[in-house]
């Protein structure tokens, strides 16, 4: 038996689930299928269903509003579906403490959930010639906005001469940020399992094929299929499929995400959550919608690294973009949602 604690659940949670009927069992969403989930509660693990009305009502509307790995759920017919195997209800999700959430890959402008309810996001890149200090900028940005503390893992330091290297171009990119050095392929990840205590949630994210599997192997000891590095690009090869939320042994949970090969922000991150250098200068400049470009009286422009700055303004340009797109893509759907209820109307009218 799991203890809910263990899972993160504490007094706040435990009131918030007071506010619905006390038949139901609170459970923590460890994997997503289509309307489906694999829970865990104190009853054990099972398959919780959302009924396909109000599944593909709450996915039309915003697909935020659906459980995500590392939601606390509310079911019902817990006990049965552990004995028997069939399937328990969502009657509920408790409000979040924050969710990840990227833009979904495609032309179209949407939100794709990654993981709900994290303390620590442990963004791992490679100790190779895969390290992108750019990339970490994004990455930091995306953690944060989902209201979660950032930790950058340093992984692989195996394949590498000197780590330390890297870590002062990660500490150029990410002042202030802490870096744990790891090698899962050698087991070393004690680093990390210090700071998964019991009740804490963690997430591992990154790009593909930087080490995020073999770290859960090596802090769960989870059946996780990993692939080994390929020699051509120095580069892992990507292995996970699909979120998944894995106990670990001391208690503490941890969100294996799979590798993204390009993360597009969604409105609840922000440029400046990864810039908090340029953020503290910005407030000394002499115009306040100054973008640190050649206006006069720049308090940054001369003090941060050209390519760290020229990040921040991709970053912010991209933001921008974005929330424009996003405007567009709202006024469509309001436009189709009022043109059918006009067409009902009119249909209900007909004689």
């Amino acid at each position: 038996m799991i203890a809910l604690r263990a899972l993160g659940w504490d007094d706040e949670w435990a009131r918030e689930a007071a506010a619905h009927d006390p038949s139901w069992t609170p459970a923590r969403v460890a994997i997503e299928h289509r309307g489906a989930y694999d829970v865990i509660s104190e009853a054990g693990s099972f398959v919780a269903e959302i009924p396909g009305r109000a599944y593909r009502e709450a996915a039309a509307k915003d697909k935020r509003s659906l459980p995500s790995v590392g939601d606390w759920v509310l079911v019902s017919g817990a006990d049965a579906s552990v004995a028997s195997g069939s399937s328990a209800i969502v009657r509920a999700v408790l409000p979040r403490r924050g969710l990840l959430v990227r833009a979904a890959a495609g032309e179209k402008t949407a939100p794709q959930p990654l993981a709900a309810n994290v303390d620590l996001g442990f963004v791992v890149t490679s100790a190779n010639k895969d390290l992108s200090p750019r990339r970490l900028e994004r990455y930091l940005a995306f953690v944060r906005g989902g209201g979660a503390r950032p930790i950058i893992v340093l992984n692989k330091i195996d394949l590498v001469e000197d780590p330390m290297q890297q870590v002062r171009a990660i500490e150029a990119a990410a002042p202030g940020i802490p870096i744990a050095m790891t090698s899962a392929a050698r087991g070393e990840a004690s680093s990390l399992l210090a700071l998964v205590t019991s009740g804490v949630t963690a997430v591992l994210c990154g790009s593909s094929g930087v080490g995020k599997s073999t770290l859960v192997n090596a802090l769960a000891a989870a059946a996780t299929p990993t692939q080994s590095i390929k020699s051509d690009t120095d580069r892992g090869r990507h292995t996970t499929a699909r979120r998944e939320l894995f106990v670990l042994p001391g208690g503490g949970v941890v969100i294996d995400t799979p590798g993204m090969r390009e993360l597009a922000l969604w409105d609840d991150a922000d440029e400046h959550d990864a810039f908090d250098d340029i953020e503290a200068l910005a407030a000394q400049c002499k115009f306040a919608d100054c973008r640190h470009d050649r206006e006069p009286g720049c308090a940054v422009r001369d003090k941060i690294d050209p390519p760290r700055l020229a990040a921040f303004r991709k970053l912010a340009a991209e933001s921008s973009t974005g929330a424009e797109r996003r405007d567009g893509a709202a006024k469509r759907t309001a436009r189709v949602a009022a043109k059918a209820l006009r067409k009902r109307v009119q249909e209900k009218d007909k004689p």
